[in-house]
């Protein structure tokens, strides 16, 4: 005879009555932090709608960490993991699935980067100025000043610029750090810089976009 039904029948009620409170408690709180997201992710998608906006994303996760040299050739260059691909994929579903009006789709030269932008959106136009700082010692200040240029240019119409780069030159031109994969969303013309950083997205936010 099992454990559950030595105990008496009030006991048993209790530990019934107990385990269906956890697992009503356990739905409510998975179901409010879906709501949460879903909620985040539309008012980012209002606002990408809208267009005008700088979308710099951080390149999605690697083969390995470190800092490679843009030199090497592509089979000596971090280049993009199978999760790292996936990520770029769902960015790519979550733009077409919402017919988000893409313009220039620029990236660093590194792999990792012009991959990223390939797989998301189909094309990319590479741009050397976009280099990691770590990278290579010489022109970092110019790259800095490039970065900055993309950020404070106004974006025609509806459309969005799309930045395909590293975590440090985010961090140097608008002072805010991102996880792979993630994006800095950017207002330009907004605020004493000359941009206004509106949000960052997180891997979750493009999932929700997708409706998954």
């Amino acid at each position: 005879m099992s454990s559950v039904r030595k105990v008496s029948g009030i006991t048993r009620r209790r530990f019934l009555l107990t385990l269906a409170a956890l697992g009503l408690s356990t739905h409510s709180a998975l179901f409010a932090q879906s709501a949460g997201r879903q909620s985040a992710a539309t008012r980012q998608l209002e606002a990408l709608r809208a267009g005008g906006l700088v979308i710099y994303f951080r390149h999605p996760p690697t083969t390995w960490n470190g800092v490679d040299q843009i030199g090497w050739p592509r089979e000596r260059q971090r280049l993009l993991s199978a999760e790292g691909q996936a990520q770029a994929r769902t960015v790519g579903v979550a733009f077409q699935r919402h017919q988000l009006r893409v313009d220039e789709v620029l990236a660093s030269p590194f792999a990792r980067c012009r991959d990223m932008a390939e797989i998301a959106f189909g094309r990319v136009e590479e741009r050397r100025e976009l280099l990691g700082l770590l990278s290579q010692d010489a022109g970092t200040q110019q790259r800095i000043a490039y970065s900055l240029e993309l950020l404070r240019r106004p974006v025609e119409g509806n459309k969005l610029r799309v930045i395909v780069g590293h975590s440090s030159n985010i961090r140097a031109s608008a002072g805010v750090d991102v996880s792979e994969g993630s994006a800095v969303i950017v207002r330009p013309g907004d605020g004493a810089a000359g941009f206004e950083v509106v949000d960052i997205l997180e891997l979750g936010d493009w999932q929700a976009l997708t409706g998954h």
